[in-house]
This record gives C-alpha cells, sequence and structure tokens, in this order.
C-alpha cells in the first residue's frame, strides 16, 4: 500500500505538464499473442461494426482493429491534434491549435494515466493495450497490402502510413476530449475582458437563465424580477497597451462555449411499457467525419453498443445487456485563471503566498511547407512554462486575447486534468455495470470531464454526476473565480480540496416521474443571476434554459395525457418549435397594431408591408422547419433585435464574439431584457420594447426584400449544417435541416459576420451527433432505435461514410441490432479475424 500512495503521488507529478512522464514499478503481466481465438466482425445494413470475441481481450483487440478500419484516418488526426503535430500534415494553418496542445501537455498527460491506469486496475490497463494491438495490425495490414490504404493516406494525399498506437496515444486523445468536456477557460477570459472591453456588459446578469429551469433545484425556481446586479467583488484590470477595435475583434471569435446536448429518462410508471425510457442526443461540433463512432462489443465480461469518441477504446454512451446511459456536459467550474506576478525572467512566480518555481521545456513543432511532402518544413521552437503543483502559465501564442487585457503579470492556469485520472477506469466500468448502483459506482470513477449522467434500467431512473471539482470557500467572502483572480490570495490558490460527493447533483427517480438535463443549471444557484450568494460555488455559466423549457412542458404534458410512448419521445428529439418565439411573436404583433396610436411609432405610419410581415409570424406555427417562410422572417427579427440592442453598448468586439460563437447567449439576454427579469433590464430598451421590435421588423423586411424578388424565401434556402474538415474532400457545406439555436433539435449558426452585415447563409456548427431513445423488453433487455450524423464510415469512397444522413436530417428513427438473432438479420458481411499464431 505504500508504495501504491508513493506511486500514485509519482503519476500525479508527472501530470503536470511541467512533470516528466514516469514508469509504472510494476504492471500487468505482459498480453498473449492476439487474438486467441476467432473474432468476428459482423457489420449490419447501417455500417455498424458488432465484434464478437471469446474473451475480453479478444473482444477489445477487435474493437481496436475495427475503428481503425472504419476511422482511421481520423484516429490519427485525432491522435496528432492531442499531441500537438496536426501541423506536420496541414502546415502553419494548424500551428495554434499544436501551440494549445503542446502547452497543456496531452501527450504527457496520457502517457500519466496510462502509468495510473496499469499500476491500480491492471485488468483494464490490459483492455487497452489489447484495442491498441487490434489498432497496429489494421496498421501492420495497411503497411503490407493486405487492406487498402484508407483515404488521407494513399499517395495521391499524404502518402504515409501511420505510426503504431500506444495506449498513451489513446488516453491523451481522451484527455483532449475531457478538457473540452470541462471547458469553463474560455467563459473566465469572456467575463475577464468584457469589463475592460464592455463595460454596460456589469449592467446585465450574465449568468441569469431565461427560464427557471434546473435539473435538481435547491432554491425556489421563479424568482420573478432581480435586483439590480451588485458590484462586482473585484476591479477590472485597464490594458497596459491600446488595441484596435478590429484586432479584438478577430482574437474574439473563438471563446464561448457551446452549450447544447439533450438527455432525458421517464419512469416506467409513466409509460406505455411500465418499463423506463432513456434519450439521448448529445451536441458536438459538426465534423466529417463525426466526433463519435458506432460500435458493439461483445466478449467476455462485455456485451455493450453505442458510441465511442474516435481514437479511444470501448464505448463512451450506449447500454449494454442490463442498463442504458446518456450525458450532456456539466458545466461545473474545474479551471481558474490566477493573475500571478513574477521575477523579470519569470522564473519565479508568487502563487498563494508562496514562492513557486517556474519549470520551462522546449517543444519543436515541425511546421509542413505548402506545397511541400509530409515531415518537411520549417521547425518552431515553443517554450512552455509550468507550475509544478499548480498548472501551466499561458503566453500570447495560446491566449485568444492579449495578456495584457486579462492579468498585470502572468496568467497562471489551473485545471484539475493535470493530474492523472480515472476516464478511462470509468467508461469501462460503464460498459460493465449491471445495476443501476454499479452505474453510479462507475460514473464516481470520473474525476475530469463532469458531465450529467442520466442511466436507466428496467427498474428505474437515474442522475449522476461525478468530478474533481474544487472547493473554493464561502462565495460571500471571496470573489468567485468566473473570471481572472489574484494569484498572490491564499484562497484562490485551491486549498480547500474537492467538493464532497454530497454537494454534487445526483438524483435515483424523480416524484414528477422523469428526469433532464440540457446543459441547464443543476441547482438553481444562477436563478437570481448572482453565483456568489449561494451554499457554495459550482460554476457561473450554463445554458440558458431555453431547450429545457421545451423539453419540461412536453415531458410534463406527455405525462398528465397518460402513458408515454418511444414514438412521443423520438418525435421530442426531432422538435422545432421555438420558446423565444413564444415569447417574441406576441410581442411583434402588439407592436405592430399600435403603429399609430402609440406616438413612439410614428416612422412606421402606413407601412403595410410591416403589418403582413406581423400577420405571417402570427398565423405560423412557431416552428423553425425547412420548407417555412416566416421562420426565416422570424430569424431576422430576432437577430436584428439583438444586434439593436446590444451591438454598441456592449462593443462590436463582444457582440461579435457572443452572437458568432455562442448565438443563444444573446438571445438569451434578449429574452431577459424583454420580459423584464432583472432591474435595469429598461434601460437597455431607450427607445421602448415597442420601438425596437417595429424597427426589427422593419430591418428584416428590407434584408429579406434583397434576397427574393416579391416572396420570402423559404428557411432552407439559407439554413443549414456544415460538417466541417480541413481536407476538401472531406467538408460537406451545405445539408439542409430544421431546428435553430433555441429548440431541442438545436442548431448552432451564427447570424452575422464580423462587419455586423448578416451572412449570406447560415451554416450550424453544432448539432446532435446522434439521436437514441432506449428502452427495455420484458426481460430487461434494453431495445434501442437511433440515428447518426453522416456515417458509420471515414472514408469518402466507402458506402457508409454518408448513407445514415438522409435519415438524421429529418431526425427519424429505425432500430439498432443488438441481440444477436437481430444482428444476424440485419448483416451484410462478416470478417473474420484468425487466431494469432
Amino acid at each position: 500500500m505504500a508504495r501504491s500512495l508513493a506511486f500514485a503521488a509519482l503519476v500525479a507529478l508527472a501530470g503536470c505538464p511541467c512533470g516528466a512522464a514516469v514508469t509504472p514499478p510494476s504492471g500487468p503481466a505482459p498480453l498473449p499473442a492476439l487474438p486467441q481465438a476467432s473474432v468476428r466482425l459482423v457489420q449490419d445494413t447501417l455500417g455498424i461494426t458488432h465484434v464478437y470475441g471469446e474473451s475480453d481481450l479478444d473482444a477489445f483487440y477487435g474493437d481496436g482493429y475495427a475503428q481503425a478500419r472504419d476511422r482511421l484516418w481520423q484516429m490519427e488526426m485525432n491522435r496528432r491534434r492531442a499531441l500537438g503535430t496536426q501541423s506536420e500534415i496541414l502546415g502553419a494553418a494548424a500551428l495554434p491549435d499544436d501551440k494549445k496542445s503542446r502547452t497543456l501537455g496531452f501527450g504527457r498527460l496520457g502517457e500519466a494515466d496510462a502509468a495510473l491506469l496499469a499500476a491500480t486496475r491492471p485488468d483494464d490497463y490490459r483492455l487497452a493495450e489489447a484495442w491498441a494491438a487490434g489498432v497496429n495490425a489494421r496498421i501492420a495490414d495497411v503497411a503490407s497490402g493486405a487492406a487498402p490504404r484508407p483515404w488521407g493516406f494513399r499517395a495521391s494525399e499524404n502518402d504515409f502510413v501511420p505510426a503504431p498506437w500506444t495506449v498513451a496515444h489513446a488516453f491523451a486523445v481522451g484527455k483532449s476530449f475531457a478538457f473540452g468536456l470541462s471547458n469553463t477557460l474560455d467563459q473566465d477570459i469572456l467575463a475577464t475582458a468584457a469589463a475592460v472591453l464592455a463595460p454596460r456588459a456589469s449592467d446585465l446578469p450574465l449568468s441569469l437563465p431565461s427560464y427557471d429551469r434546473f435539473i435538481v433545484p435547491t432554491t425556489p425556481t421563479s424568482v420573478g424580477p432581480l435586483p439590480a446586479p451588485r458590484a462586482p467583488k473585484w476591479t477590472p484590470l485597464r490594458p497596459r497597451a491600446a488595441r484596435t477595435d478590429a484586432t479584438l475583434r478577430a482574437s474574439f471569435g473563438s471563446f464561448m462555449p457551446d452549450l447544447v446536448s439533450n438527455n432525458w429518462a421517464v419512469d416506467g410508471a409513466h409509460t406505455d411499457s411500465g418499463r423506463p425510457y432513456l434519450c439521448n442526443d448529445p451536441h458536438l461540433g459538426l465534423t466529417s467525419p463525426t466526433t463519435m463512432w458506432p460500435v458493439h462489443i461483445s466478449g467476455g465480461a462485455f456485451d455493450v453498443v453505442g458510441f465511442a469518441f474516435v481514437g479511444t477504446p470501448g464505448v463512451s454512451l450506449g447500454h449494454n445487456a442490463r442498463i442504458g446511459w446518456a450525458a450532456t456536459t456539466n458545466f461545473a467550474d474545474v479551471m481558474d485563471l490566477l493573475d500571478v506576478p513574477a521575477d523579470a525572467n519569470v522564473t519565479f512566480v508568487e502563487v498563494g503566498g508562496v514562492r513557486a518555481r517556474v519549470a520551462t521545456r522546449d517543444e519543436v513543432i515541425r511546421v509542413r511547407g505548402e506545397g511541400m511532402p509530409l515531415a518537411t518544413g520549417d521547425d518552431v521552437h515553443l517554450t512552455v512554462r509550468a507550475v509544478p503543483g499548480y498548472g501551466v502559465l499561458l503566453d500570447e501564442s495560446v491566449l485568444p486575447l492579449p495578456k495584457a487585457l486579462l492579468a498585470r503579470g502572468e496568467v497562471l492556469f489551473l485545471w484539475t486534468g493535470f493530474s492523472a485520472t480515472h476516464e478511462a477506469a470509468a467508461y469501462l466500468a460503464l460498459d460493465r455495470a449491471q445495476s443501476l448502483d454499479a452505474f453510479e459506482a462507475a460514473v464516481d470513477l470520473l474525476q475530469v470531464g463532469a458531465v450529467n449522467f442520466l442511466g436507466a434500467d428496467a427498474t428505474g431512473i437515474d442522475y449522476r454526476v461525478h468530478a474533481d471539482v474544487p472547493d473554493r470557500g464561502d462565495p460571500r467572502s471571496r470573489p468567485m473565480p468566473w473570471h481572472v483572480v489574484d494569484g498572490t490570495d491564499p484562497r484562490n490558490a485551491w486549498t480547500h480540496g474537492y467538493l464532497p460527493n454530497d454537494k454534487l447533483p445526483h438524483a435515483r427517480g424523480s416524484p414528477k416521474g422523469y428526469l433532464h438535463s440540457e446543459n441547464n443549471d443543476p441547482f438553481g444557484f444562477t436563478a437570481d443571476g448572482d453565483v456568489e450568494n449561494d451554499p457554495y460555488y459550482y460554476g457561473a455559466f450554463f445554458a440558458n434554459g431555453q431547450r429545457s423549457e421545451r423539453v419540461e412542458s412536453e415531458l410534463a404534458r406527455m405525462v398528465a395525457a397518460g402513458k408515454v410512448t418511444r414514438a412521443q419521445l423520438e418525435a421530442l428529439q426531432g422538435d422545432v418549435h421555438s420558446v423565444t418565439a413564444d415569447q417574441i411573436v406576441p410581442l411583434v404583433v402588439e407592436a405592430v397594431a399600435a403603429i399609430g396610436t402609440d406616438p413612439a411609432l410614428d416612422a412606421w405610419k402606413g407601412r403595410q408591408d410591416l403589418k403582413d410581415l406581423a400577420a405571417s409570424l402570427s398565423a405560423w406555427d412557431r416552428r423553425m422547419a425547412r420548407p417555412s417562410d416566416a421562420a426565416l422572417a422570424f430569424l431576422g427579427v430576432t437577430w436584428f433585435a439583438v444586434k439593436r440592442t446590444f451591438q454598441e453598448r456592449l462593443t462590436p468586439a463582444f457582440f461579435f464574439a457572443s452572437s458568432s460563437k455562442s448565438p443563444a447567449f444573446l438571445l438569451g439576454q434578449l429574452q431577459n431584457v424583454l420580459g423584464g427579469r432583472f432591474a435595469t433590464a429598461k434601460s437597455w430598451l431607450p427607445v421602448g420594447a415597442r420601438a425596437l421590435l417595429v424597427a426589427s421588423l422593419d430591418d428584416t423586411a428590407k434584408w429579406l426584400a434583397q434576397l427574393g424578388e416579391g416572396a420570402t424565401p423559404r428557411y432552407e434556402e439559407l439554413w443549414s449544417a456544415r460538417f466541417a474538415s480541413p481536407f476538401p474532400a472531406l467538408d460537406a457545406r451545405h445539408v439542409p435541416v430544421d431546428g435553430s439555436n433555441d429548440t431541442v433539435n438545436v442548431a448552432y449558426a451564427a447570424f452575422f459576420d464580423a462587419g455586423g452585415a448578416p451572412l449570406p447563409g447560415f451554416a450550424a456548427h453544432e448539432m446532435a451527433n446522434f439521436r437514441v431513445v432506449t428502452g427495455f423488453a420484458e426481460d430487461g433487455t434494453p431495445e434501442t432505435t437511433l440515428d447518426f450524423a453522416r456515417g458509420a464510415s471515414g472514408d469518402p469512397g466507402d458506402p457508409h461514410y454518408a448513407d445514415a444522413e438522409p435519415l438524421w436530417t429529418d431526425a427519424g428513427h429505425v432500430p439498432l441490432p443488438f441481440r444477436k438473432a437481430d444482428v444476424d438479420a440485419a448483416a451484410i458481411g462478416t470478417v473474420t479475424l484468425a487466431p494469432a499464431k
């Protein structure tokens, strides 16, 4: 036990980007030659591979082989993204991302996670080894010519065969995904910069949601008009050097977090089968191929189907033979930025009253020259400065804004992921769990990448969150770290440990008969727009409740009307009703009706076109659907109203950052202003709500007139999804879709360009990667219907590259084969991997 604890301490040190990777003093027994018996890879009509092995190790070997068969190029690029070597392929365009990955040290963190797993859970480590062995077997087949080179590796493209994979590579990829799920860094930077660049932002309660919908509320869920925001407990810094608005606007573009995923579970007491339903549609950045890969793994202790993050083993979200689990990002605040003084050479910094040494390392990044062969080009040297035991210093090569706007000294970044952690063990435990108790125990292994897990089996539903969330002490006695804070203050140095389990959101069952989360505030701490007057601090920025409002009202309606069916829940995943329209359309109609009687509206007397446009909105069903022309008109009204309300008072730079990266944020702020949800809301309406809305309707009428000759264009003519890729052959630009920034079937897209003009078309960059509805048969076996984006394959020449797209576009659902008889019935081909000799 003493050696185990000492080794854990070494691994924790290695996890800090400043430390050296360590090798476990002892590890699991060497892998046998794999596979030990034949492994069958059965592909079904959806292109999904079902892996059948005789043992755990053989099954994971087959999992690795199958993932590499379907997604080897994407795996390679995910590995390079985590290790900071994309520039060897993409050239200078990838250099900013490579600098971030090298600074954060994902590669070193992957090594530390692998060492920890080998020392503490050797059986799980052997599964990861078996997976890597399967990947490498496929790479060997490609290298020998036994299998064709996938797209990206061929002579006409980049002409290379990838290096073998290690467990540490997979865990580096996993750590980079966990970073994305943990990300509150952007929020802290935005809040700090806003105080300098947009002083009026302090008049907005930035944490205030648009609807009082919370996952497990611990505060009243109806608060009425809020008091004026309190004076902040911190003094914003002034920039040390003047910056042009154009510079700030350009660097602001990558700030706001994406806050869009849904899951819900309905208890069996309220369903047609008498057993629960569990639903999930995780919304991730639209990439081509998509972020997650579908697979079924069967063998030994595993019989699990669902979706894996590409480049990692096992199933991340899905179900096994007894339970299902679903997730949305939780947004607990596990990242802090500290303003720390440093000596002239930045060899020491002061953290919490302690003089801490700065460790430096030189990272060399090879940057491919334009038009040059792979692995040829210039070397770029990056100096990474880390503070052992704390975190890493961020310089202007990785910050999205000039450092002088954020701190007087150096910017020290703290993250709970700068240590060896157990994410892989948590997800493998979920894959094996056979009860809700086991589900909870698996979730409790998770340390970074906090998500709102919903679990279900045939007997009940469960909600559980676990992560290492720093305990920052009494929020009423100190400034809360949703902005850059004073690093010399000992209270900001994470000296209180982590929040205990009873302060993390949990619920077994629900009095209402259902549970749901949409990235909204778990507790209701933001209900008054102030997170500094609660029992403890959990986080400051969550989704604004638009999707939660719709899901709550629909689930409540279904439960009240009778037994909830699978078809109803499938329809809810495709729901595109706009709750924003429910609020704003009546206000627009009322404002237009007041033209002629309200002197504030005299400028629009006699405008029949505005009356006609208001009438079309009044008759509209408020669905953001492709064939609708009113949906496009409403989109214009809301965004022109947002622009008129916020652009100048928040500065164009802040406005562009918010509206382009996280459109729902300013839409929610508009709703709060129009709804008078805080005491100073009217100050944002100097001309009054009626004049604002009529002027915005006028803006919309002029915009629509420019788009078409007489008839208003349909929504689908301008609104689409884009599955982005840096490689033109993979980039799918215009896929018509339903939905908008506030709908359950959400599609995140910007409306304005950097100059404040409407874009020529609106490309959603964030939507559901898949949609699943899982019920349970009489014997307790989960039964799922689903759709998923693009296809199972990542090769544009493969028939399953984009064959799933039509079903996904329509939010349709088809059965997912799981029982062996159903898999055999849906099989279109089988490959057998022979035992190793």
